[in-house]
């Protein structure tokens, strides 16, 4: 919690990608983290057209409904790409 109340979620070595320890859903889950543009790049270098992209956050009648969602909309909880084979 920083100064007024606010939360801020830090961003800390992004531009490192290989294996992290998360404790997120579970404690101790291994994952390998990748910057935006190392997905993005990959797709395209692979032949994919990326048609969509969605940071998802939840809308005012999802938060009412479930006010625990109030904070992320905040920050995108889920990055949602579409993307086709080319040709």
């Amino acid at each position: 919690m920083e100064e007024h109340g606010q939360k801020s979620w830090p961003v800390s070595h992004y531009q490192q990608e290989g294996e992290r320890i998360s404790n997120w859903f579970a404690d101790g889950v291994k994952k390998q983290h990748r910057t935006l543009g190392t997905w993005i790049n990959a797709l395209i270098g692979a032949g994919f057209v990326i048609e969509h992209l969605n940071e998802w956050g939840p809308t005012a009648e999802q938060i009412a409904a479930n006010p625990a969602l109030d904070e992320e909309k905040e920050r995108p909880m889920i990055f949602i790409l579409r993307a086709r084979k080319a040709g």
